[in-house]
């Protein structure tokens, strides 16, 4: 199946998930993670109209969205986040959904500051509370966050997280939507290829679906 054929049955799939939820499926957004995948298929997807891509390297990103129309993206960071990368990061992306760290957050203030063009910026809640994984713990996501809002004067939009690989989602899921209902966090990324149905129903409204989309990342 072509990628807009694979679109297609997505986008379907979310009116299903909605509908029976009493939900306006416009309101859940697609990140089509666009990360190692072959140019002709993102202008091929980019061709329907959509508009939001995923991308986690920014060197990747900048070789790639430099011979596309960038103007017509919204694209979303969801790579690792190191402070030594956030300006050329918050002149890239729109969205940033990686925030986890204090030095992550002074940069982005700094550079607020400055009057930088400051992207939505969503903070990654290691959900799992995996040692091998980066975000904030969930017990430490509300000091974060009041950190963000008040030292740094970071306007907060969103959370994203990942549940572990190895075990059903649908508890992560939940406790994620919890402490987002709890902190007034309205976009909540949550949900991939093998999962995004059961995250829409557990309140996502960011779901970031690659594999399923354009197939198999090329090497």
């Amino acid at each position: 199946m072509s990628v807009i054929d694979n679109y297609n049955k997505i986008t379907e799939s979310i009116k299903f998930i909605c509908k029976e939820l009493n939900r306006d499926y416009k309101t859940i957004n697609i990140v089509a993670v666009s990360k190692k995948q072959n140019i002709d298929k993102i202008r091929s997807l980019a061709s329907t109209g959509h508009k939001t891509f995923g991308e986690n390297r920014l060197q990747e990103a900048l070789e790639k969205w430099t011979s596309l129309d960038k103007k017509m993206a919204q694209l979303h960071f969801i790579g690792a986040l190191q402070s030594k990368k956030v300006k050329d990061l918050v002149q890239t992306f729109n969205v940033i959904e990686t925030l986890d760290t204090e030095s992550s957050a002074k940069k982005l203030s700094i550079l607020k500051s400055q009057n930088f063009r400051m992207p939505k910026i969503f903070i990654q809640i290691n959900i799992g509370e995996e040692a091998q994984k980066r975000g904030v713990l969930p017990s430490k996501f509300a000091d974060f966050l009041n950190m963000c809002n008040q030292k740094y004067n970071l306007q907060i939009t969103g959370a994203m997280c990942m549940p572990p690989a190895d075990k059903k989602p649908h508890k992560y899921f939940e406790n994620m939507r919890y402490i987002c209902n709890k902190e007034n966090i309205k976009d909540i990324s949550m949900g991939m290829s093998n999962d995004y149905k059961e995250a829409i129903v557990c309140g996502s409204n960011n779901v970031r679906i690659g594999s399923l989309l354009f197939g198999e990342r090329e090497v």
